[in-house]
């Protein structure tokens, strides 16, 4: 069973240059980060597939995801996420094999339904964001929350994401929610250790 409380996504620009990404990850997960996915758009996929495997080996226990590049991921044989504008669902798990977790970004009910089959999906944006330059206004706790309950129901794993910082992790506590998803809290702070710790306390209160 994976621990999905405190999922990190990563962003280059945010940890000051690719090179900074790994070291970043590994202090935040020091301090209590449970999954991580690598989340690069501009990178090649060889630049993708070797912070992977560097990450691969130092992670440990943490789950690995790989935001688009199912074909990477599925070379490194760890998991993959895809967004409602990236590979379809079926070619995505065709790819992966059945052994490995596959994510899924959704925003609406119908999405939900249609990843029923994923094992994790990324409800949001919760909270309006400035990570994602496409991404719409920020859809708020209580409707995020119903999509949880929902994703719940058709069987798979909600995750929120989309803007969600130390003050407003604890919104998230009572909910169907497995869990937060964090990007520039984590990536842009001087100590990520120390963030992560936080969050998570804001977050299971």
């Amino acid at each position: 069973m994976i621990d999905y409380s405190l999922y990190l996504i990563t962003d280059p620009d945010l940890a000051g240059g690719r090179d900074n990404v790994v070291p970043t990850v590994l202090k935040a997960v020091e301090g209590g980060v449970t999954v991580v996915q690598l989340r690069d758009k501009t990178a090649s996929d060889e630049e993708i597939e070797a912070m992977g495997r560097e990450l691969l080996d130092q992670l440990g226990d943490i789950p690995l995801f790989i935001n688009d590049r199912v074909e990477v991921a599925a070379r490194l044989g760890c998991h993959a996420h895809v967004g409602q504008s990236d590979m379809a669902m079926e070619k995505a798990r065709e790819l992966l094999g059945p052994d490995q977790l596959l994510g899924v970004s959704a925003s609406t009910p119908e999405e939900i339904k249609a990843a029923a089959s994923a094992d994790v999906v990324g409800i949001g944006p919760v909270f309006s964001t400035a990570t994602k330059a496409d991404a719409p206004e920020g859809m708020g706790v209580e409707a995020a929350a119903k999509l949880a309950t929902h994703a719940r129901e058709v069987g798979t794993t909600p995750v929120a994401i989309g803007g969600i910082k130390g003050h407003n992790a604890a919104d998230f506590t009572q909910t169907d929610f497995a869990g937060i998803c964090v990007v520039s809290d984590i990536m842009a702070a001087d100590d990520p250790a120390a963030a992560a710790r936080e969050l998570k306390e804001a977050y299971r209160g």
